[in-house]
């Protein structure tokens, strides 16, 4: 595949130097290598990723994890001299820590969403609009931590290479929706389980509102309840 050499972009992140190269590819039509299965998926705070096929993604909780490190680090670069050797040092420790985070996140959901775009010719999901959690003081911290923007931000390019569909679909009472039934069974945020008595359906609340999500998008047309996010060719950056 020939591609054009454009330029390349010299930084420093944490006293570290970095090369970033600039290619373009031309477009070219993607056969997506896997079955013809499709799945729903969930994003979510207690499990990072539950899929329609009782699949689940944990939440490594990466930045909660080194919590006690970030505050250790703080806290002794506060108590040194201003301005000194020591104070320094102790500080530039803590964007390395941050980075190293940032890291471990980006790693994995590289990997979570190589293997859904190779396994599923189609991804449905929660057109989610993230902002509500991100100004939530409750729901902040873990947002921010599972990364679910950075998340379908690579589901999507990811796609569109692999040849995969990506339809996302309103959230609305996904979670609350009998995925069995359709009637609606309330819960709470702190109730896991979906318990409906009608079809005797008990399963996770998260795999319960995959299932729901992956019937929004197999069942209804694009540009009613499901939204297409991915094109027939290369990824589209504009």
């Amino acid at each position: 595949m020939a591609k054009i050499f454009h330029n390349v972009v010299i930084k420093q992140v944490n006293g570290r130097w970095y090369a970033c190269l600039m290619f373009e590819f031309p477009d070219s039509q993607a056969i997506h290598p896997g079955t013809e299965k499709c799945v729903g998926v969930d994003v979510g705070l207690h499990h990072l990723l539950a899929l329609s096929d009782n699949q689940v993604v944990d939440n490594p909780h990466w930045f909660r994890a080194s919590l006690t490190q970030l505050r250790i680090l703080q806290r002794q670069a506060s108590r040194r001299q201003k301005g000194s050797h020591r104070q320094l040092k102790s500080y530039s420790a803590i964007p390395r820590l941050h980075e190293h985070i940032a890291n471990q996140r980006l790693v994995y959901l590289h990997k979570v969403t190589t293997f859904l775009t190779h396994e599923y010719i189609l991804i449905a999901i929660e057109d989610l609009q993230l902002a509500f959690m991100d100004q939530n003081k409750h729901l902040s911290l873990s947002s921010h931590d599972a990364g679910l923007g950075e998340f379908r931000q690579l589901l999507q390019y990811k796609a569109e290479e692999a040849g995969a569909r990506v339809v996302a679909v309103p959230p609305k009472n996904t979670s609350q929706c009998c995925s069995g039934c359709s009637d609606l069974v309330k819960k709470d945020l702190s109730v896991y389980v979906h318990d409906c008595p009608y079809p005797g359906l008990r399963l996770d609340r998260d795999v319960n509102a995959a299932r729901n999500i992956l019937n929004l998008a197999l069942n209804n047309p694009p540009g009613r309840v499901g939204q297409d996010l991915t094109w027939p060719t290369g990824a589209c950056v504009s």
